[in-house]
């Protein structure tokens, strides 16, 4: 298999984190979506990343889409849905919604002035709702929604891969509300090889 990825991706890195827990060890190919990578272009018409290139060279696109083929074809392995499947699913949607406004914003910085995106009405929403997921998440994982376990299930891996994306792209934003609960979560599986081997950089 080849993943075709980069080092700052939160899709990426949730791929690789699920790939991780499910016991699949594959090395990161590393593309560049903005220069049109021919590579990941014959896999991807889309040419995001992460795409997942299997054995038989079937591609598959999309995070949530390879964590869908790892539980259905690697249902021995330890279940990043666990035994709550709405409930982890609930969770990480509020996660996936940080990412995804997140994402946005770097994005459209990239191609305008920051500052100009940043305080329109869309980059202002985009900024709610970063706020208000991380809120919604630090709730959780204070209530003991979100934890650990033996095995982290995918809401605790999308919330590890929110925080840390928001810490890496606005640090000490001041808009950020405080974390102690999430932090605490991050930190009790910082060694675990899926989230210490995929921190972004």
């Amino acid at each position: 298999m080849q993943l075709l990825a980069n080092t700052t991706s939160p899709y990426v890195r949730l791929a690789r984190m699920a790939l991780i827990e499910k016991g699949v060890q594959v090395e990161p190919t590393i593309v560049d979506p903005w220069a049109d990578d021919t590579r990941l272009r014959a896999a991807n018409a889309a040419t995001r990343v992460p795409t997942l290139v299997l054995d038989d060279g079937t591609p598959l696109t999309e995070s949530l889409l390879i964590v869908q083929w790892l539980e259905a074809s690697r249902p021995q392995a330890p279940s990043l849905l666990g035994s709550d499947v709405a409930g982890v699913l609930a969770r990480a949607g509020v996660a996936l919604g940080v990412i995804d406004a997140a994402v946005h914003t770097i994005i459209i910085r990239k191609v305008t002035a920051p500052v100009l995106f940043d305080e329109t009405p869309v980059g202002l929403r985009r900024r709610r709702s970063m706020a208000e997921g991380m809120q919604r998440l630090e709730a959780m994982a204070a209530a003991g929604a979100l934890r650990a376990g033996a095995t982290p299930t995918l809401d605790v891996l999308a919330a590890i891969d929110a925080l840390d994306y928001l810490d890496f792209r606005f640090t000490a934003a001041p808009w950020l509300p405080a974390m102690p609960a999430l932090r605490a979560l991050a930190a009790s599986l910082a060694e675990r090889p899926s989230v210490s081997t995929t921190r972004p950089h």
